[in-house]
């Protein structure tokens, strides 16, 4: 009999204690992996961008993920009362869609 009833532990449940632990220490390592880019273009930058693809009156800026990429949907207002979105990468500044 142990003295210290708590420090005993049968190799099973311990070797399946092990597994577990390595198997969260691997996802944990492994969704690094899978991080999202921060953007590096701000919201004003943006809004300019997409005004000059489509003139007219920004009416929203949103920061959203698509496919792990931060890209910025915005709203633009034309001169004619058509309502647009630009989508523009949130790290390039490049106008990837306008609709």
């Amino acid at each position: 009999m142990y003295p210290w009833p708590i420090l005993h532990f049968d190799k099973n449940i311990m070797s399946r204690f092990i597994t577990l632990l390595v198997f969260v220490l691997s996802l944990t390592l492994a969704s690094n992996s899978f991080a999202v880019e921060p953007a590096t273009v701000n919201k004003q930058d943006a809004a300019v961008a997409a005004m000059q693809h489509i003139p007219g009156k920004v009416v929203s800026v949103n920061l959203e993920q698509q496919h792990k990429t931060p890209v910025y949907r915005v709203k633009v207002l034309d001169e004619r009362g058509g309502m647009h979105t630009v989508i523009i990468h949130g790290q390039t500044g490049e106008i990837l869609s306008a609709y």
